[in-house]
């Protein structure tokens, strides 16, 4: 064993000093303060909606109600809206900012500072702030459905978590979106079981405002809100309505008619003001609740489509000529006009497709005829002659099978987009 050597004495000694730097120097980060809300007194949530008299109650003392939330704000559906529900009834709840909150969370809420009040017939937690009112106390903690009928849809289900079966959307809405997604703006559809009917309401912020509405009949699960006499469903997760083609809807969708060889329209049995109803045409909006209407000119019916007067951000509505089979040198000409136009409104576009089916309206492949049309900067009451537009250009190679042409009106009556557009004498040949 070799003599430990003053140089080894002095290695040890700087270790030692070193170790107690570094201990001494090490900082004692300091921990946030854990966040408590007092309980005070629990509620529950028929508790808590049982104590609406009437008028707003701003919440002081202490108290708390337990709950899980059952719709967030994730797909855009809802903004600053959260749903919840115990075991005695659910709510609506409005928060101050958005975010912080998830379907699943099981939370306990806080009440002071909040308002309980009613906005339009539905019973609301008002001004709650996540951070100062709400405790999270688990996650993935999910609530089922509740199984009912459409005519169970009452004041009385508000807020609550509901699944509704052998549903579908009404043949009028078919091929139309959700909602407008374009303009963002909010639509109501209808859900209805050939007896009873709900409204669906979807925001256009929704990730799914642009889907095409299913055409099948199934199940429906959402979530229950009201507008003054209106009872509405709101969608948390566009997966949970399972409206299949393959299930017997009970107001079952119309077919087309079967090809012809040509069409030649001009019109003329349409009546002034009114609904087209032409035998093998499709008049049918995308947006808004505006179609095509006869149209008389000194004595000459046309076929016209409008915003003005509707009181929408948007109207998308198309009249949609019978089916043609294709054949080689096929043409389609005719005329337009504008009426009442308003600057850089061009309203109207011809399209073709060869896969439209009535129930994939929003979805189908259409294809834009390069036809001279009556837009922006055409003087009034002035017809425009498409000339004769070749189709077969448009069409796959060596084509002949079916084809429509859709003529696609495009407005807003409160965006200052609501020309008259008139067409006539629509020839395909």
């Amino acid at each position: 064993m070799q003599p430990f050597s003053v140089m080894n004495f002095r290695t040890v000694v700087l270790a030692l000093a070193v170790a107690v730097v570094a201990v001494a120097c090490k900082k004692e980060f300091d921990s946030p303060p854990e966040r408590t809300l007092p309980t005070g007194q629990v509620l529950t949530v028929a508790q808590l909606r049982s104590l609406f008299t009437g008028t707003p109650k701003r919440f002081g003392g202490d108290s708390s109600v337990y709950a899980v939330v059952t719709a967030d704000e994730q797909n855009g559906n809802l903004y600053k809206n959260i749903y919840i529900q115990d075991h005695t009834g659910a709510i609506v709840m409005r928060l101050l900012n958005s975010g912080g909150l998830y379907q699943g969370d099981s939370i306990r809420i806080y009440l002071p500072g909040t308002v309980l009040g009613s906005y339009a017939g539905m019973l609301q937690l008002d001004s709650v702030d996540v951070d100062n009112n709400v405790v999270k106390q688990a996650t993935q903690v999910n609530k089922t459905p509740e199984t009912v009928t459409l005519d169970q849809i009452t004041p009385a289900m508000q807020g609550r978590l509901v699944r509704i079966e052998n549903v579908e959307f009404p043949v009028a809405e078919i091929g139309q979106t959700y909602a407008d997604a374009v303009n963002q703006t909010t639509v109501n559809r209808t859900l209805t079981d050939c007896t009873n009917e709900v409204l669906v309401r979807t925001s256009g912020y929704a990730n799914f405002a642009g889907q095409a509405l299913p055409s099948g009949n199934g199940t429906f699960t959402g979530v229950v809100g009201q507008f003054n006499s209106d009872m509405q469903l709101f969608i948390r997760n566009v997966n949970e309505v399972q409206l299949f083609d393959n299930a017997a809807r009970c107001e079952p969708l119309p077919e087309l008619c079967p090809a012809v060889a040509s069409v030649n329209e001009n019109f003329s049995s349409a009546v002034s003001n009114v609904n087209l109803a032409l035998n093998c045409w499709v008049n049918t909006p995308q947006v808004g609740s505006r179609v095509w209407r006869g149209y008389d000119i000194s004595g000459e019916m046309t076929a016209q489509a409008t915003a003005f007067g509707s009181g929408n951000a948007s109207d998308i509505t198309w009249l949609i000529s019978p089916v043609v089979t294709y054949t080689p040198g096929m043409t389609l000409s005719l005329r337009s006009q504008r009426g009442f136009g308003d600057a850089g409104h061009d309203g109207i576009s011809v399209l073709i497709s060869t896969n439209y089916n009535i129930a994939n309206l929003a979805t189908a492949n259409w294809v834009t005829v390069p036809a001279a049309l009556a837009i922006s900067g055409t003087p009034d009451q002035q017809w425009v002659p498409s000339g004769n537009v070749d189709l077969g250009a448009l069409l796959p190679a060596g084509y002949s099978g079916p084809f429509v042409i859709g003529f696609k009106y495009t407005g807003s009556d409160t965006n200052n987009q609501n020309t008259n557009i008139r067409i006539d004498d629509v020839v395909i040949q």
